[in-house]
C-alpha cells in the first residue's frame, strides 16, 4: 500500500509493569514509534540502541556488554529468495547468537522455513515480489535492500545463544523494525512478547500502525531482568500469492532490522577457565 506521508512521526516511551500470576513481574522500558521513511524512524531506533548501551559487537565472540544487530542485507543470494534461510544462520554461518522457530504455521508444510527477500542484482523481484507482485510496493525497507519473514506463517519465536555455540543465553532487550503495519488493536496487532527463563511473560508491546511505512517496538530491562526468548506476531496473515494486503481484513507485515542485547548464558558466567568465572 502507498506510504501515507501526511501522518506525523510518532514516538512513545514509557516504563510499563507486566503482571504475572502473582503480581508485578518486571519493569520494562518500551520504545515504540513509526515513520513514513527510514530517516523518520531513525531517532527511536537509535534511542533503543542507547538503552542497550555499548557498541554493536558484530559477528562472533562473547562480550561483557553491548548489543547485536541483524539487518539481513549481508545474507548471500544462495540463502535469500527464492531459497530459504536456515533457522540458525545467525548463530552458525554468521554467529550473532540468534535462532528462529516458526509458530502457528498457516500451512502444514511451512515448519521452520524462513525467507529473506531478494536483492535487485539477483534478478528475483525485491521485497517479496516473487511471492506476490503487490508486495514490492506494499513494503519499504529500513536498511535496504532485504526484508525477513517466516514462510507460510506470521508468527515466530526468537531464541538466544552464546554466539557460535549451543549454549542457551538471555538478553537485556530486544527490538525489531516492521514494514507496513496496518492494525494496532485486538487481533490485528503486530506484537512483540518477551519471556523470562522460567517461561513467564515479562511484557508485551505492540507496534504502532502506519500503512505503507515503518514501525518499531523495542523492549529492554535495566534492573537485571533477562529475556530468555521472544515471540513476534507480525500482521494477521502469512505472505502468499493469495494474501493481498488490505483486502478482506488481510494485514501482511514484513520485518527488517533486529537489535538485541549481547547474549549471555543465564548463569551469568560468560568466560570460564577451570573454576574461574568472569561475570559481565
Amino acid at each position: 500500500m502507498p506510504v501515507c506521508r501526511s501522518r506525523a512521526f510518532r514516538v512513545a516511551a514509557w516504563i510499563v509493569a507486566s503482571l504475572s500470576g502473582t503480581g508485578v513481574h518486571a519493569a520494562a522500558l518500551v520504545r515504540q514509534g513509526s515513520g513514513a521513511t527510514p530517516a523518520a524512524l531513525q531517532a527511536i531506533v537509535d534511542t533503543f540502541r542507547a538503552d542497550l548501551g555499548g557498541a554493536n559487537n558484530g559477528v562472533g565472540g562473547t562480550f561483557p556488554g553491548g548489543r547485536r544487530e541483524v539487518n539481513w542485507d549481508g545474507v548471500p543470494d544462495a540463502s535469500a529468495a527464492p531459497s530459504f534461510l536456515a533457522p540458525d544462520f545467525f548463530n552458525t554461518t554468521s554467529p550473532r547468537g540468534i535462532v528462529f522457530h516458526t509458530l502457528l504455521e498457516d500451512t502444514g508444510s511451512a515448519f521452520n522455513d524462513f525467507m529473506v527477500s531478494a536483492s535487485a542484482a539477483s534478478g528475483t523481484p525485491v521485497r517479496f515480489g516473487d511471492i506476490n507482485p503487490g508486495y514490492t510496493s506494499t513494503f519499504i525497507t529500513f536498511s535496504a535492500q532485504r526484508l525477513f519473514m517466516p514462510r507460510g506463517a506470521h508468527a515466530l519465536q526468537v531464541q538466544f545463544y552464546q554466539p557460535g555455540t549451543t549454549n542457551r543465553a538471555v538478553v537485556s532487550g530486544f527490538g525489531v523494525v516492521f514494514s507496513d503495519v496496518d492494525g494496532s488493536s485486538g487481533g490485528s496487532r503486530t506484537e512483540v512478547s518477551a519471556f523470562a527463563p522460567d517461561g513467564s511473560q515479562l511484557v508485551a508491546a505492540s507496534a504502532p500502525a502506519l500503512s505503507g511505512g515503518l514501525s518499531f517496538v523495542g523492549i529492554s530491562f535495566n534492573a537485571g531482568e533477562k529475556i530468555d526468548h521472544v515471540v513476534i506476531r507480525a500482521g494477521t496473515h502469512a505472505l502468499s500469492a493469495s494474501n493481498d494486503d488490505g483486502v478482506g481484513g488481510v494485514d501482511v507485515v514484513a520485518m527488517d532490522d533486529m537489535i538485541y542485547g549481547e547474549p549471555h548464558p543465564a548463569s551469568g558466567c560468560i568466560f570460564q577457565d577451570g573454576f574461574d568465572c568472569q561475570m559481565p
